[in-house]
């Protein structure tokens, strides 16, 4: 009997894993080309589905940096699946704004306020320290937060604990 269980989990541990390298090499097929002119989204529709989402999550979770607390997967080139299991820095993006859903988990996302130790990191990007004053709001699993272009923003995941969310960004219309 043990024979036959040693075998279903190994059957099991193999289709895990050839989900997880079917969903990349779908998912790499229907992303934009890496390299060159900067590529925008897919002219065509993509559709992940719930199970996929969470593989990629669960993916995302073995890859987290201890500098970082962070892991990401693009999903298209203006968005992407993060899976965080820690405090970030803050950040402002001049130019886009982030639609945040959130997919697994909770946490609290300060935005507003002055940002401290704030210095250009990319163009159009600002990375610092932490945010004096600011509006803090806890998210849990199917919250929604729109954050304004320009906007200091920053996460935070209490210690044991991890979120996975979708970030699209935005360019805001005037």
């Amino acid at each position: 009997m043990s024979e036959l269980r040693e075998v279903s989990m190994r059957a099991f541990a193999v289709a895990s894993v050839l989900v997880i390298v079917l969903s990349s090499i779908v998912l790499m097929a229907q992303s934009p080309p890496r390299g060159g002119a900067a590529a925008g989204d897919p002219v065509i529709p993509i559709f992940w589905s719930g199970r996929q989402m969470a593989d990629l999550g669960a993916e995302a979770g073995t890859r987290v940096s201890p500098d970082t607390h962070m892991a990401g997967v693009r999903l298209v080139q203006s968005a992407s699946l993060i899976y965080r299991a820690g405090d970030s820095g803050s950040e402002i993006h001049e130019k886009q704004a982030d639609f945040i859903s959130v997919l697994e988990g909770e946490g609290a996302i300060l935005v507003g306020g002055k940002m401290i130790g704030g210095k250009p990191s990319a163009a159009g990007e600002i990375r610092g320290d932490s945010i004096e004053g600011g509006t803090r709001y806890p998210v849990k699993t199917g919250d929604t937060l729109y954050i304004p272009a320009n906007m200091p923003h920053q996460f935070f995941v209490e210690k044991g604990k991890h979120w996975v969310i979708t970030i699209v960004k935005i360019t805001p219309k005037p």
